[in-house]
């Protein structure tokens, strides 16, 4: 999918492509990979140490991926939520919108946020959503007639929330999230508007840089990178 932006992201062959556009010379995107999937920073980072999670295979939604594939992306995950932990010493969230109606995304390549924050997003979709907890994403609807949210929270449990593919208004998870996290501003959730690409640049130098145990991004003041 050469028109992918994700795509081109996680492709170590390619040069140039609009992530790259955000970074310093020289700096890398990929932060972690395996097989299956690659974790990048995200465009709009409104804090450091946001990332994607970004299968290799490109699909609307990562239900719709093999369970050695899903596998592989949850493993990656994993990893990276213990680096981000011990980096930013926050808890970390992780969450999908598994949006299976390709008119309906900005983005159509299936990916997974995971990011140190306090929101408490599983809470606020369950009082609007029912959801039910789920031992690994093989068991998100796998499917393309319907769509889901899934949400590990900061405890690690993992929670699955069927939704129709035509659901109106569609919730938009990291304008939820970014409400609900009292470090970042409300308006900051819109990647296209605040790419915050200081504070992708931050992210990358501390996920590369050997850090001290415990200490704190100096990169952490959300209102000051726009």
């Amino acid at each position: 999918m050469p028109d992918c932006d994700l795509c081109q992201a996680i492709d170590p062959n390619v040069g140039d492509c609009t992530l790259q556009r955000h970074l310093h010379a020289g700096q890398q995107r990929v932060l972690a990979a395996n097989e299956h999937a690659a974790a990048v920073p995200t465009i709009g980072a409104f804090v450091p140490g946001y990332l994607l999670v970004v299968p290799t295979t490109h699909v609307l939604s990562l239900g719709q991926l093999s369970n050695n594939e899903l596998e592989e992306v949850e493993d990656l995950a994993r990893d990276v939520a213990e680096r981000l932990h011990h980096i930013y010493r926050r808890p970390i969230l992780s969450f999908e919108y598994g949006l299976n109606l390709p008119a309906a995304r900005r983005i159509g390549h299936g990916h997974l946020h995971i990011l140190p924050s306090t929101a408490d997003l599983g809470e606020w979709i369950t009082r609007r959503v029912p959801g039910h907890e789920i031992a690994s994403y093989t068991q998100v609807p796998r499917g393309t007639d319907t769509s889901y949210i899934a949400v590990r929270d900061q405890t690690g449990t993992l929670t699955c929330y069927p939704i129709p593919n035509d659901a109106f208004p569609r919730i938009r998870l990291r304008e939820v999230v970014a409400r609900l996290d009292p470090q970042t501003e409300d308006t900051a959730w819109d990647w296209e508007a605040h790419p915050f690409p200081e504070l992708m640049r931050a992210t990358v130098d501390d996920l590369t840089t050997l850090k001290a145990p415990g200490r704190p991004s100096t990169a952490y003041r959300v209102g000051a990178h726009r």
